[in-house]
């Protein structure tokens, strides 16, 4: 009895195991990059597109992608390089019946691999491939999603290039023995506010040293480990707190002149008044960002950070020219609205934090956010007209 029983549980554990797995993504493979370049390939053969040089390699373009080769000729022996899907088929751009007797919504001819189409959300696009890091833990810049396989055996690779919360690249290569070195052919979706603007394939035309190729995955494996930057998917929704105290790159209890420098560079504007007290206040500006500090002998405290220009971003990744909209649903808001504002969460009425309130004026909308941190009070404040933002600041209270 207690033999098949055992059996009997470990027949329902494989069972779980095949359930997850089949749910699970694979990584990309080769041959569904190579069967993308052939797909615009012969595309490109049967519109008998005539091929032009460009910088050195021919390309051959149609309405809605274009492929880039290493001769002068179109045909099926041709050596595709690259090839770009930039958009739907003007046929089928639009919903509702196509023609009379077709599907309301017919399948494009060209797409990319896994069913993946220009217009596509960001989100969509993740979901097709494994990821291994769903909050895109790693760099400002970048961030790694998968790492699965060892050269000398074929490598497959995901990762994101972005700016912040802004992400503008998604990329899958493989990595793969050619003769004594190592080739890499990929995919990559441009990325255009959340959404698929292009999709490509690439592959080399000369193999990648053992030792460029294993510097290449090395490099992705120590992204791989760093945690410097994670996206706000987390906490999307919630509070207002310690670690969303972040402007331009830079943290509000943390940030000194020295560090602020390091990063921004050297300020374009400097004033230091005498405070009266025995401190001084120091005024540091770069375009579009401004920070105060009030200075007691070698020690700079950090009182408040301004950001109205460029592309800084802030908390929840927030940048200037976001609507109201956006950043009310970055935070909690379950208070209830009136016409003049109103409390988004938290004793605002009495300033007691945490709390996060709306006061709409006459020419602008405000938005405050304040939590207590190391026994101070430390605010957020969103400055919004027309019901897009303009500035942004961290401030204590």
């Amino acid at each position: 009895m207690k033999r098949s029983l055992t059996l009997f549980i470990c027949l329902i554990l494989m069972l779980l195991v095949f359930a997850i797995a089949e749910d699970s993504p694979e990584p990309i493979r080769l041959a569904e990059i190579e069967q993308f370049s052939q797909a615009l390939l012969e595309a490109a053969i049967e519109e008998d597109l005539p091929p032009f040089e460009d910088q050195g390699v021919f390309l051959a373009r149609g309405a809605n992608y274009e492929i880039s080769l290493a001769g002068g000729d179109v045909s099926a022996d041709s050596l595709v390089l690259g090839a770009a899907l930039t958009g739907l088929a003007d046929a089928h751009e639009q919903d509702g019946v196509v023609g009379e007797g077709q599907p309301a919504h017919q399948a494009p001819a060209l797409m990319g691999p896994r069913g993946s189409l220009p217009g596509m959300t960001l989100e969509e696009v993740l979901a097709l491939f494994p990821n291994d890091n769903p909050f895109l833990s790693g760099a400002m810049d970048s961030a790694v999603l998968y790492i699965a396989g060892e050269l000398p055996a074929a490598v497959s690779a995901g990762f994101v290039i972005r700016d912040g919360q802004n992400v503008q690249l998604v990329e899958h290569d493989v990595y793969y023995q050619a003769g004594e070195g190592v080739m890499r052919a990929g995919i990559q979706y441009t990325i255009d506010q959340g959404k698929v603007s292009a999709i490509r394939s690439f592959s080399g035309m000369a193999a990648l040293s053992q030792q460029e190729a294993g510097d290449e995955l090395a490099a992705l494996r120590a992204l791989q480990e760093e945690h410097q930057y994670v996206a706000f998917g987390e906490r999307e929704g919630t509070r207002f707190s310690r670690e969303d105290m972040v402007l331009g790159g830079l943290d509000f209890i943390d940030t000194t002149p020295e560090n602020a420098a390091a990063l921004l560079g050297e300020p374009a504007n400097q004033e230091t008044l005498d405070n009266g007290n025995g401190s001084r206040i120091q005024n540091l500006q770069w375009p579009g960002m401004e920070l105060v500090f009030i200075v007691k002998g070698e020690t700079a405290q950090l009182q408040r950070m301004l950001v109205n220009g460029g592309s800084f971003e802030g908390p929840r990744g927030l940048r200037l020219k976001d609507t109201l909209a956006q950043a009310i649903s970055r935070f909690e808001h379950t208070g209830e609205l009136h016409q003049g504002g109103g409390e988004l969460y938290g004793d605002a009425l009495n300033q007691n934090p945490p709390y996060g309130l709306m006061v709409v004026n006459e020419d602008s909308t405000l938005l405050y956010y304040a939590v207590s941190v190391q026994e101070n009070k430390v605010g957020l404040l969103l400055e919004f007209v027309d019901d897009v933002l303009v500035s942004m600041s961290i401030t204590y209270l």
